[in-house]
C-alpha cells in the first residue's frame, strides 16, 4: 500500500489568490503523474480546487477536463493555463488609472482616500496601508513613506486619520451598490451577504465599487478587460480585514476579521497584482467545454458546474483515471468567491457559489459526506477499477479521515499512501471497485492499534499523531472497513471512530506519547517497548542523502529528495527539512547551477582517512594522560585500577541509532566531523528520546576540538571532563572557552 511520495520544489511564484489556492510543490503533479497511467490518457479533475494541478497534468501530455463549479478559481485556471503579459497588466492598470472621476483621474482619486500627514516634515503623504484593532472606532497605526522627506516607517495614526476613516460608513452609495450585487432587497441570503462585506472596511468598499463600476464603464475588450478584472480581484483579496498585522493568518478558513488587521490601499494593491499575474510559463491550450467532444492530450477542457452535472456529457469510462488536489473545506474563500464573482462577473455568475453565504461551520464530518456525494455522483462514469490519485498538500489528521471515509463510502478502496506530516502533505490512491464490498468486520480497535505499532517500528523513532493516525485509518480504508460505517442512519465514520482511535492510540502498554499536551494531536507518539523497532528513519536518510551526493557530481535539491523518497515510500517518507539539513551536512550550494556538489572533506576515501587520524589522536592522548587505551571502535580510555572512563565512538556520519547498544556500556563520547554539527542538533529537535540520552548517557565532540585538544598543553585527566563538556553538537567556537 505504501507508495513514493511525488516530491516537487516549493513554488517561487505563488500566483494570485495564493493565500486560498492549495499550496501545491511546483512539479509535484508532474511526478505524481510520472508513475500513474500513460501518456496521453484522459483524466478528470472533479473539484477543481488546484489551476497548477491541471496545468502541470497538460504539459505532462494528459487530455484534462477539470470540473471547476467556482467562477473565482475558474479564473485563475484560465490565466494560470494562459498567463497575462505583464504589458497587458500594466496597460490595463494605465487605462483604470486614466479613467475620469469626479472631474479628476480614477488613480489619485482612489489614493487621496488613504492620504496621511508625514510625522516628520507635516507634508501629506499616501498611506500603503492603516493598522485596526478589530473592535477599534479608529485606525491605530499607519505605514507609509513620504515622498517630500523620505520619512518612512508606521506611525501613529492622527485624529485627521479617524475623521477621513469616518467619512466613509455601511450606510454609503457605495455600500448599497456592494450588497446590492450580491444580494438585493428581497433576497433570503442578503443578511448573510451584510456579514461577508463586515469584514470589509468601509473605504475599502468605497474604493473596490468605485474602480468596478468605473472598470464596467470602460467596456474594454478581451484580454484587457480581463487584465483589470484580475488586478481588481486580486484588490478585493487583499482589502479586506483577513489580513492581520504584522503577520496575521497565512491561510485564513474563517470569514472573521483578525484581531488587528491591516487596511490596505486599495490602489497599492492593484499596481502589485501585476506581479501576481504575470505568471511564467508556456501557454496551454484550454477548451470551452462542449458536451460530447473532448479534450486532445496536452490539452485543458473546464467544465463550469459540478462534476456530478457531466453525467450524460461523457461515456463510462471516458476518463481513464481521477486526478485531483483534494478541497479543504474553507468557508473564508468559498464565501467571498461569491462576493468577488458577483461584483466582478454579475449576480449570475455567483450563483453556483452562492450557497456558501449562509453556512458558517464546516467540520470534517460534513466535509467527508460531501466527498462521498460527490464521488459517487460519478458512478455512472467510472467503470471497474478506475484509479483514482489525490494529492493533498494541507494535510491534517480530521482531513485524511474525511478523505478516507469519503472515498471509501464511494465505492473507492485504498490502494496506496505517502506522508510527509511535518509539511502536513498527503498523497492518496485509490481504485474503484463494481463488485460487492467485503463485509464488516469487529475488531477495528485492535486493527488500528496494531497499524500503528508497525507504523512506529518501521520508522525506528517518534512519530507525529498525523502519522498514526493515518496509519490506523488506511489500513481500516484498505480492507474497505470503513464504507459499512455510512449504513446507519445519520451516520458518518469520522464521528463513529473518534472515539475508536483515541482509545487505539492511548493504549498506554503500547504507546507513550513524548512534549503531549491534553489533546491526543499534540505532542509525538513513540512505542512503550521499542524493541524491534527499525533503524531510526533520520539515520537512514542521512546515509541516503550521502551516498547519493557521492555517486554524482552535482544534484539538485529535488533530485536528492527524490531519490530518498523513492527508497523510503509511504509512511516512512521522510520531511523535506531533514533531507534539506543532510544536504548542508554533506554539500555546498552553487548558485550559478543551483546544484549541491558533495565537499571535497566528505569524500569517501577523505573522510575515512580523516576519522583514521582522529582515531590515532584519541590513543596517543589517552596514553599521554595517563590512561589505558584499547579497541579500535569505540576506543575505551581505563584507569590505573581498571575501570573504564571514557568511551571514543568516532563516526563519519551523525546517525546514532545505535545508541541504545552502547547504553548497555555506559556512557559514549561520539566524535563527529564539524558538518554534523548541524545535523546533530536537527536529529536531537526531531527525537526527544534522542535529546534525552545524549544528555544522560551520551556526548558529541567534533574532529576539530579533539585536534585542540591534543595541541593543549594545560589539559590533564582531572580536567578532561570540563573541556569535553565545551563542544556541544551546536555550532559554538570551542576556542574561546579554551583561551
Amino acid at each position: 500500500m505504501d507508495m513514493v511520495f511525488p516530491a516537487g520544489r516549493s513554488a517561487h511564484l505563488a500566483g494570485p489568490l495564493a493565500r486560498f489556492m492549495p499550496p501545491l510543490d511546483e512539479g509535484m503533479a508532474t511526478e505524481a503523474l510520472a508513475g500513474f497511467g500513460e501518456k496521453g490518457d484522459l483524466v478528470l479533475d472533479p473539484f477543481g480546487a488546484s489551476p497548477r494541478l491541471a496545468v502541470e497534468a497538460a504539459r505532462a501530455g494528459r487530455a484534462v477536463i477539470v470540473a471547476a463549479n467556482n467562477p473565482v478559481t475558474r479564473f485563475v485556471l484560465r490565466h494560470r493555463a494562459r498567463p497575462l503579459a505583464a504589458a497587458t497588466l500594466q496597460t490595463a492598470l494605465a487605462r483604470l488609472a486614466a479613467a475620469p472621476k469626479d472631474h479628476a483621474r480614477l488613480e489619485p482619486f482612489i489614493l487621496d482616500l488613504y492620504r496621511t500627514e508625514c510625522a516628520r516634515c507635516g507634508e501629506m503623504a499616501i498611506a500603503d496601508y492603516f493598522v485596526w484593532e478589530r473592535e477599534a472606532e479608529g485606525p491605530i497605526l499607519r505605514g507609509y513613506v513620504c515622498d517630500h522627506c523620505t520619512h518612512a516607517g508606521e506611525d501613529p495614526t492622527t485624529e485627521a486619520d479617524w475623521a477621513r476613516a469616518r467619512e466613509h460608513s455601511r450606510r454609503g452609495l457605495q455600500q448599497a451598490l456592494a450588497l446590492e450585487q450580491v444580494a438585493p432587497a428581497g433576497d433570503p441570503d442578503r443578511q448573510h451577504a451584510e456579514a461577508a462585506l463586515a469584514v470589509y472596511p468601509a473605504r475599502a468598499i468605497y474604493a473596490l465599487i468605485s474602480i468596478a463600476s468605473k472598470l464596467e464603464q470602460l467596456d474594454l475588450e478581451p484580454p484587457m478587460a480581463e487584465a483589470a478584472q484580475a488586478l481588481l480581484l486580486s484588490g478585493c483579496d487583499a482589502a479586506n480585514a483577513l489580513w492581520g498585522h504584522p503577520e496575521g493568518r497565512a491561510r485564513p478558513l474563517a470569514l472573521v476579521a483578525s484581531p488587528r488587521y491591516r487596511e490596505i490601499n486599495v490602489w497599492r494593491a492593484l499596481e502589485r497584482a501585476v506581479d501576481d499575474w504575470a505568471m511564467e510559463g508556456p501557454e496551454v491550450p484550454l477548451d470551452d467545454w462542449e458536451a460530447g467532444r473532448l479534450p486532445m492530450p496536452g490539452v485543458i477542457a473546464v467544465y463550469p458546474g459540478p462534476a456530478r452535472d457531466l453525467v450524460g456529457q461523457l461515456p463510462p469510462g471516458a476518463a481513464r483515471a481521477l486526478f485531483t488536489v483534494l478541497p479543504r473545506p474553507n468557508q473564508a474563500y468559498w464565501t467571498l468567491s461569491a462576493v468577488w464573482a458577483a461584483w466582478l462577473w454579475g449576480r449570475a455568475a455567483a450563483a453556483p457559489v452562492k450557497v456558501a453565504l449562509r453556512r458558517r461551520r464546516y467540520d470534517w464530518a460534513w466535509h467527508a459526506g460531501a466527498l462521498r456525494t460527490a464521488l459517487a455522483g460519478l458512478a455512472p462514469l467510472l467503470i471497474s477499477e478506475t484509479p483514482a490519485l489525490a494529492l493533498m498538500p494541507e494535510a491534517e489528521a480530521g482531513f485524511v479521515a474525511a478523505a478516507l471515509a469519503g472515498f471509501d463510502g464511494a465505492g473507492f478502496r485504498l490502494t496506496g499512501r505517502a506522508l510527509r506530516a511535518d509539511e502536513s502533505q498527503a498523497v492518496l490512491a485509490w481504485r474503484y471497485e463494481t463488485a460487492a464490498r467485503p463485509a464488516p468486520r469487529s475488531g477495528m480497535q485492535d486493527q488500528m492499534t496494531v497499524a500503528a505499532v508497525e507504523a512506529l517500528r518501521r520508522r525506528g523513532e517518534p512519530a507525529p499523531y498525523l502519522i498514526v493516525h493515518a496509519a490506523a485509518w488506511s489500513d481500516l480504508a484498505n480492507d474497505r472497513q470503513l464504507a459499512p460505517l455510512w449504513e446507519a442512519e445519520d451516520a458518518n465514520p469520522v464521528v463513529a471512530l473518534s472515539t475508536t482511535t483515541e482509545a487505539a492510540l492511548g493504549e498506554r502498554r503500547l504507546f507513550v506519547r513524548l512534549g503531549a499536551g491534553a489533546e491526543p494531536e499534540t505532542g509525538l507518539y513513540w512505542l512503550a517497548d521499542p524493541s524491534g523497532a527499525g533503524l531510526p528513519l533520520a539515520d537512514r536518510v542521512e546515509a541516503l542523502v550521502a551516498g547519493v551526493l557521492r555517486e554524482a557530481e552535482g544534484l539538485s535539491e529535488v533530485q536528492v529528495d527524490r531519490r530518498v523518497c523513492a527508497a523510503l515510500p509511504g509512511i516512512e517518507t521522510p520531511d523535506r527539512r531533514l533531507v534539506q539539513a543532510c544536504l548542508r551536512s554533506y554539500a555546498e550550494y552553487e548558485q550559478a547551477t543551483g546544484l549541491w556538489r558533495l565537499r571535497e572533506e566528505d569524500r569517501a576515501e577523505a573522510r575515512a582517512a580523516d576519522a583514521a587520524e582522529i582515531r590515532d589522536l584519541l590513543r596517543d592522548l589517552g596514553a599521554r594522560l595517563g590512561f589505558v587505551v584499547q579497541g579500535g571502535e569505540p576506543i575505551t580510555w581505563s584507569d590505573a585500577g581498571g575501570s573504564q572512563a571514557y568511551t571514543f565512538s568516532v563516526r563519519e556520519q551523525a546517525a546514532l541509532g545505535d545508541r541504545a547498544r552502547a547504553a548497555q556500556a555506559g556512557p559514549v563520547t561520539f566524535v563527529l566531523p564539524g558538518g554534523r554539527a548541524a545535523l546533530v542538533a536537527e536529529m536531537m529537535r526531531r527525537d526527544p528520546t534522542l535529546r534525552d540520552w545524549l544528555a544522560q548517557a551520551g556526548r558529541v565532540v567534533k574532529f576539530r576540538h579533539i585536534r585542540r585538544l591534543g595541541a593543549e598543553t594545560t589539559l590533564r585527566a582531572d580536567n578532561l571532563a570540563e573541556r569535553l563538556a565545551i563542544d556541544p553538537p551546536e555550532h559554538r567556537d570551542p576556542q574561546l572557552p579554551l583561551l
